[in-house]
C-alpha cells in the first residue's frame, strides 16, 4: 500500500486526486458535487475515487491513506461533518464511513480552508513560521498556522467572514465575498443577468462603475489585512480562494494601499509578507495529502 487518495469536497464542485508514497500528484479530477442527498454525495466522493484507482490500474487495497477536506464545521477527533450550508452533511459519520471502502488505510479529514493553508504552508518549507491564509471565494475565512500547528481556538478560529466593517453592521463576507459583489455591480451596472466574471473583464478596461465596486474590496481587505499585520506579526499571509487566484491586480493594489496605512510605523514594508497563493486551486489536494 503506497498511494494517498484526497479530495475537495464543495457544494458545486468535488475535486480528487490521486498522489504517490512520495506526496506527487499523479492524477485529478473535477465533477459536479451531488447534494440531493447526503448517500449521493458519499458515492460521488467513492465513484470518483473509483475512477482515479483504475485509471492507475490500482484498487482500493494499493491505498494507505485518504484524506479530504470538507467546508463548515467539523469534528476532526470524531471524524464528523458536523456543520455545512452547501452540502447535506450535518454530523455525518464521514470517516467511519470511508473506513467500509478502505479498512486498512490511514483516514483522516478537515475543514477545508485548513488543509488549503497547510497545503501553501508546505509549499513554501515553513515548519516553525507563523502563516495565515485567506480564501475568498463565495465566502471569505482564514486559517492561522503557529509553529507548524493549527490556531484553532475552541473550534470557530478564523472565521473573519462575521466581523463587522459597515457602519450599518455588515459583515466582511456582505462586503467582499464574490455573491456580495456580484450583487452590487448588477445594481450599479444596472444589468442584472451579468456575472462576476464579465464585471472583473470590464474592471480590467478601466470601467468606472466596476472600479468603485472592486474599490470596496480594497478597503475592506486592506483593513482586515492591517489587523492581521498588528495582532500576529506573522512571517507570511497567503491570499487564495477562487477570487484571489485569479486577481493578482487586486492583490498588489491590496498591498499599496497597506504599504501606505504602515508608513513610518514599526511595521513600515510589513506589506511584503502579503503573497499570493502557489499551489492555487490545488493547494486544498496537496494540503490533504501532506496532512
Amino acid at each position: 500500500m503506497s498511494h494517498i487518495l484526497v479530495a475537495d469536497v464543495g457544494g458545486t464542485k468535488l475535486a480528487t486526486a490521486l498522489f504517490n508514497q512520495h506526496q506527487q500528484l499523479l492524477i485529478k479530477r473535477e465533477v459536479p458535487s451531488d447534494i440531493s442527498t447526503r448517500d449521493a454525495l458519499f458515492h460521488c466522493l467513492i465513484n470518483s475515487f473509483e475512477l482515479l484507482c483504475m485509471e492507475k490500474k490500482l484498487s482500493f487495497k494499493d491505498i494507505s491513506k485518504v484524506s479530504i477536506g470538507l467546508p463548515g464545521i467539523v469534528d476532526v477527533q470524531k471524524g464528523l461533518a458536523i456543520y455545512q450550508n452547501n452540502i447535506p452533511w450535518r454530523n455525518f459519520p464521514i470517516c467511519e464511513r470511508l473506513v467500509e471502502f478502505f479498512p486498512h488505510a490511514q483516514i483522516m479529514m478537515d475543514n477545508d480552508v485548513h488543509m488549503a493553508a497547510w497545503g501553501e504552508y508546505n509549499a513554501r518549507g515553513f515548519q516553525k513560521e507563523t502563516m495565515v491564509y485567506v480564501t475568498l471565494s463565495t465566502g471569505i475565512s482564514c486559517c492561522t498556522i503557529v509553529n507548524g500547528e493549527f490556531l484553532r481556538g475552541t473550534g470557530l478560529a478564523g472565521e473573519i467572514g462575521f466581523n463587522i466593517v459597515g457602519h450599518a453592521g455588515e459583515t466582511l463576507e456582505e462586503s467582499v465575498a464574490g455573491p456580495a459583489i456580484e450583487k452590487l455591480g448588477r445594481v450599479l451596472l444596472g444589468n442584472s443577468a451579468i456575472r462576476l466574471k464579465d464585471m472583473m473583464e470590464l474592471y480590467y478596461k478601466g470601467d468606472p462603475i466596476m472600479e468603485k465596486v472592486l474599490q470596496q474590496i480594497i478597503d475592506c481587505m486592506e483593513k482586515q489585512l492591517h489587523q492581521m499585520i498588528l495582532m500576529l506579526d506573522p512571517h507570511c499571509i497567503v491570499l487564495g480562494g477562487g477570487f484571489f487566484n485569479h486577481q493578482p491586480k487586486i492583490i498588489e493594489q491590496i498591498k499599496e494601499v497597506i504599504q501606505q496605512r504602515l508608513l513610518r510605523t514599526p511595521f513600515e514594508g510589513k506589506e511584503q509578507i502579503i503573497e499570493s497563493s502557489i499551489r492555487k486551486a490545488e493547494a486544498g489536494l496537496y494540503g490533504a495529502a501532506m496532512k
